[in-house]
């Protein structure tokens, strides 16, 4: 037999295995603090981006002395990507 195989069968060969699971361990540690997290703060959602460019928007504008824009509440509009926006809907069904 070859040294490998006495490894093996003397069971002192699976020292290579607390590499993979100290891996498995901060995989598992890593997904229950993700999953704390969602418990704790929740699920953003589009909205909270939607608000937040908004804001700096107008921050922006009032800074560069910009003109004032209307501010888009409509959450079917803010799910629509802004270069999908001004395409006529009747053209694309047609």
């Amino acid at each position: 037999m070859s040294s490998h195989d006495e490894k093996i069968h003397s069971g002192g060969g699976y020292f290579h295995m607390k590499g993979v699971a100290l891996s498995i361990l901060v995989m598992g540690i890593s997904i229950g603090i993700i999953i704390i997290a969602y418990v704790v703060f929740g699920h953003i959602g589009p909205s909270f981006s939607a608000e937040r460019i908004n804001t700096q928007q107008a921050e922006l504008r009032q800074e560069y002395g910009l003109p004032m824009r209307e501010v888009i509440r409509n959450q079917t509009v803010l799910l629509t990507p802004p270069s999908l926006r001004d395409i006529n809907q009747s053209a694309t069904s047609g």
